[in-house]
C-alpha cells in the first residue's frame, strides 16, 4: 500500500530539486535567493511529511531548526546583503 505522506515528501523533494536548479542559472542575486529559500521551504516540507510518515520527532525538529536558521539568514541578508540604492 502506497503511504500517501511518502509520496508527498517524495513529491516535495522534487520539487525542491527543481528549485535547486533554479539557483544556477539565476540572472541576479535575488532571483537566486529567493529560488534558495524556495528550496529550503520546500525540503523543510518533505521532511514534516516524512517525519509523519515515519513517526519520528527528531526529523521535524530538524526541519524547525532549518526554517529558523533560514528565516535568520533572510533576515541577515535583506538588512545588510543589500547595497545603498540612495
Amino acid at each position: 500500500m502506497i503511504d500517501t505522506w511518502l509520496f508527498a515528501a517524495l513529491f516535495l523533494i522534487f520539487l525542491s530539486i527543481c528549485a535547486v536548479i533554479r539557483i544556477l542559472p539565476g540572472p541576479t542575486h535575488f532571483d537566486r535567493f529567493v529560488a534558495m529559500n524556495t528550496a529550503i521551504t520546500l525540503a523543510a516540507g518533505a521532511a514534516l511529511a516524512i517525519s509523519i510518515s515515519l513517526g519520528d520527532l527528531f526529523i521535524l525538529d530538524a526541519s524547525i531548526v532549518l526554517l529558523a536558521l533560514c528565516f535568520a539568514g533572510t533576515i541577515a541578508f535583506l538588512r545588510y546583503g543589500m547595497e545603498d540604492t540612495s
